[in-house]
């Protein structure tokens, strides 16, 4: 253990490490590696074939790259719990911050600056790579890369005896026979054994390097599938059709975040500073140099190797400034600068969006939840469609079901990934799935703009009924398969009005049907869309069709009022959603709340102008604009009524029978 400096500065970067990973349980991948370990546990062996799809009549051949994490996390959860789970992450995390400051100043050989250096680094780096923090075997990956690095120091060491690194070589071979069967980032270890070996050539480390390297292989086929294991994983990492699919494995583009792109430079120029001293100081230095360049070439190709980079370069960094003979006078000043760097990483952290939080257990707002308990619960073999993330999940949340596709995107190939998630988008291809491949099930999700064809095609199909509607996803089931489902008939998929403002249905049913809702997870938000809809009932013209008037006494002011409250639930949680601004801005408008009526409209044609929108607009140039908006307006209104697509329709008639309504005191 390093002294004085280093050793406070390794504890505190533990203790960072540790905090920054506790958050809650909730990636979309943890939840596939849950099912799979559980399969594990309840067959009592690893499976050779897939038995969780169904998009090949026979189960076919399946290499899992990581069974054995699988399964001890399965096992974990399911005797202890998430928060456990959890914890245990913070832990490996924790040793991980506290090992990256011990390489700094094994790389510095001993400067004491090395390790406050580091640690400032880190914090600075964590809030970027908090990402990467989820509860997912890559977490192993990187806390066995650090041992790794660590223990072939220990054979570049004169000061280490032969009987040590002894054990040393066996326990990095234990290592390796663990993470070949817990993550696929054992190839990386393999390539750094490699590097490291090639320029320990006439040091006393080379006979040790060649050793781990021999037995590295060894080990790598020491798995129920032998090399396969290995080989799967070199196919699919050398396809660049598999970076098209998976943003993570796909470079930096306009649609990331600028600090994945910006982070990743900087730390690359740092590294070329740092160069010449940390090479100079011994050859495993030399050797770490060019981890850290192929560290960043492998960031700027794929962003998942992002937060590798900037883990592993900061120690290499730290020690090139603290090996400047000029800068060792700041060995006092350290505490400052950590300090410094702490705060920054802890705001920076807290105001990165979308912030993870902070806290244990699982956050069940994100996924269908409610959707896999009304699967397991109706329908007797489910057959899945759903996208890629919702797939992960479900596999955990409907044990009995199978799933077209799901988020193992190396079994199934860049051509089935592509096809199945282009479905949700082409109804003609959605439907050949549907029929040639007997989906009984579908979830959508009614977030993305890209299910909206989708949506549309089930919702007009008399054999698919809408079995559920949760927050983020709608579920589809066919109705031959679920004889005891009580379907929904009045509420709509998603944030659409469905027949809740229809005048001929009763408040009773509506109020009905909307309770069925709220007793489920994650169901808050789309039951106060719900409730927001109600609230506009007697103020709808013909349902959905034709607008929301303006109030007309106190009462239906103020009802409009709390419709636009409710309505506003939904709007904070999908910013910026078509249906949802439009109906809060015709809220918001029916009150005469211009002001409100205005922000939201404006938001509501972000994504472009449609015909609610046009007519929300020009409702309200009418009822609250200026004189030159009202003449406009009214110009407008008569060239709709005149326009053969638009002269029937009820707003537009709607509109021009109040057109001297206007809002009081405008």
């Amino acid at each position: 253990m390093p002294r004085g400096l280093p050793s406070w500065s390794a504890w505190a970067s533990a203790l960072a490490f540790f905090l920054s990973g506790l958050f809650p349980l909730f990636n979309a991948d943890a939840y596939g590696h849950l099912a799979q370990g559980r399969q594990i546990a309840a067959l009592g062996r690893v499976p050779k074939v897939d038995l969780f799809s169904f998009w090949k009549p026979a189960p076919q051949p399946w290499n899992n790259y990581e069974w054995a994490y699988d399964w001890v996390t399965w096992m974990v959860y399911d005797h202890l719990g998430a928060s456990t789970l959890v914890l245990l992450k913070c832990a490996a995390l924790g040793l991980l911050g506290y090992l990256l400051v011990v390489l700094a100043s094994r790389l510095a050989l001993g400067a004491e600056l090395a390790g406050p250096l580091a640690l400032a680094g880190l914090l600075i780096v964590l809030p970027i790579v908090r990402f990467r923090f989820t509860t997912r075997p890559q977490v192993v990956g990187l806390l066995f890369l650090a041992i790794l690095l660590l223990g072939i120091r220990a054979f570049f060491s004169d000061r280490e005896s032969a009987q040590r690194k002894g054990w040393i070589l066996a326990g990095l071979t234990l290592l390796q026979l663990v993470w070949v069967n817990a993550h696929g980032s054992h190839l990386l270890g393999v390539t750094i054994s490699a590097i490291f070996a090639v320029l320990s050539i006439r040091t006393n480390a080379f006979r040790w390097m060649l050793g781990l390297l021999a037995l590295q292989g060894v080990a790598t086929a020491c798995t129920p599938f032998g090399l396969a294991i290995a080989t799967d994983a070199i196919a699919h990492v050398l396809d660049p059709q598999y970076r098209e699919l998976v943003v993570e494995w796909g470079p930096w583009s306009p649609r990331d975040p600028l600090r994945l792109l910006i982070a990743p430079i900087a730390a690359a120029l740092l590294v070329l500073l740092a160069m010449r001293p940390v090479t100079r100081s011994s050859r495993f230095g030399l050797a770490y140099a060019v981890f850290c360049v192929l560290l960043s070439l492998m960031a700027f190709r794929s962003l998942r190797f992002v937060g590798h980079q900037l883990l592993f370069c900061a120690p290499f960094i730290a020690a090139g400034i603290s090996l400047v003979p000029s800068l060792a006078t700041l060995r006092r000043t350290a505490p400052a600068a950590v300090a410094c760097a702490a705060v920054v990483s802890a705001v920076w952290m807290t105001r990165l969006v979308p912030a993870l939080g902070f806290g244990l257990g699982e956050a069940k707002d994100a996924y269908p939840w409610a959707s896999g308990e009304v699967i397991e619960r109706f329908v007797g073999h489910p057959r899945i469609l759903a996208s890629i993330e919702d797939s992960w999940f479900l596999m955990f949340a409907a044990p009995s079901a199978k799933l077209l596709i799901d988020g193992r995107v190396p079994f199934y190939g860049p051509d089935m990934i592509r096809r199945v998630g282009q479905s949700f988008a082409d109804v003609h291809l959605l439907a050949q799935e549907l029929r040639e491949l007997d989906v009984n099930v579908v979830v959508i999700d009614h977030t993305r703009s890209d299910h909206i064809p989708a949506t549309e095609h089930l919702s007009r199909r008399a054999e698919w009924a809408l079995g559920f509607v949760e927050d983020g996803h709608s579920l589809f089931i066919r109705r031959d398969v679920a004889p005891a489902l009580d379907p929904f008939e009045i509420v709509g998929p998603g944030y659409r009005p469905g027949r809740l403002l229809d005048s001929r249905v009763s408040d009773a049913d509506v109020t009905r049907e909307g309770e069925r809702l709220g007793s489920q997870l994650n169901t808050s938000v789309i039951h106060a869309w719900h409730e927001g809809l109600e609230l506009l009932r007697p103020l709808a013209r013909d349902g959905d069709r034709a607008g929301i008037r303006m109030h007309r006494s106190d009462t239906e002011k103020a009802r409009a009022r709390a419709a636009y409250e409710r309505i506003s639930v939904a709007a904070n949680r999908f910013p910026g959603f078509t249906t949802i601004e439009l109906f809060r801005s015709m809220a918001a408008l029916s009150a005469c709340d211009v002001v409100e009526a205005r922000e939201a409209l404006g938001r509501a044609m972000y994504s472009g102008q449609t015909r609610a929108s046009t007519l929300v607009s020009l409702e309200l140039s009418l009822r609250a604009g200026s004189k030159p908006d009202r003449s406009a307006a009214l110009a407008q209104l008569r060239r709709l009524r005149m326009h053969p697509e638009s002269g029937d329709d009820p707003w537009v008639a709607a509109i021009e029978r109040e057109v001297g309504i206007r809002c009081p005191g405008l």
